[in-house]
C-alpha cells in the first residue's frame, strides 16, 4: 500500500472512531442521550467496546488461558477474562474479584472463550449500565458474540441464557469460581 493509501486508511479509521465517540455522547460509550428513557446500547457498540485488549486488566493477573469450571454453560473449556478500569476497582491484590464486590456503572468484563486449537471463538461480555432498557440482573447488559462480531445472543434477550447460572456469583460474575 502506498503512503497516500495508508494515510487515507488511517484517516478513515480515525473518522470512524470519532463518529463512534461523538455518537455515543462525547466519549461515554453508553450512548445515553440524557433522556432518562432507558436508551439502549447496540450490540455493535458493545462488541466495539469489548474487542480491543489494550487498556484492560487481566483477571487473576495472567494473560494465560484458564480452565473453565464444571457445569458451565459454555461449550469452550479454556478462557481468559479481562476487565476495564472501572471493573478493575473490584479486583483484590491477587487479581480476583473481591468478596462481595459491587461493580460500578460502566464496568466492562470480557470473557474470551477458546476452542481446542487455542483460537478465540466467542466473546461473552458483561457491561454494567444503569438505565439501559436491555439491562437485567443488577443493571448488567449481556452480550455474546463470535470473534467476528456476529451476535450469538442479542442484548435484547436481557441475558436470559446467562443470568440463571450467574445469579449465584459475586454481582453476577462467576470468575472467582476459577480459583
Amino acid at each position: 500500500m502506498t503512503r497516500a493509501g495508508r494515510a487515507a486508511a488511517h484517516t478513515s479509521a480515525l473518522c470512524l472512531c470519532l463518529v463512534l465517540v461523538a455518537g455515543c455522547g462525547g466519549g461515554d460509550p453508553t450512548g445515553d442521550n440524557g433522556s432518562g428513557g432507558g436508551t439502549a446500547l447496540s450490540d455493535a457498540a458493545l462488541f466495539a467496546l469489548a474487542s480491543p485488549t489494550a487498556g484492560f486488566t487481566w483477571f487473576a493477573g495472567t494473560t494465560d488461558t484458564l480452565g473453565s469450571t464444571a457445569g458451565t454453560g459454555h461449550v469452550e473449556r479454556r478462557l481468559r477474562i479481562r476487565v476495564n478500569a472501572r471493573a478493575a476497582t473490584q479486583l483484590d491484590p491477587q487479581g480476583y474479584f473481591r468478596a462481595g464486590a459491587a461493580f460500578p456503572d460502566s464496568s466492562l468484563i470480557v470473557k474470551e472463550l477458546y476452542d481446542a486449537n487455542g483460537r478465540i471463538t466467542t466473546l461473552a461480555v458483561m457491561y454494567k449500565r444503569r438505565g439501559d432498557r436491555n439491562a437485567a440482573a443488577n443493571d448488567w447488559l449481556w452480550g455474546y458474540f463470535d470473534r467476528s462480531g456476529n451476535v450469538k445472543f442479542a442484548l435484547s434477550t436481557r441475558g436470559s441464557v446467562c443470568t440463571g447460572c450467574h445469579a449465584s456469583g459475586t454481582d453476577y460474575t462467576r470468575a472467582n469460581d476459577l480459583r
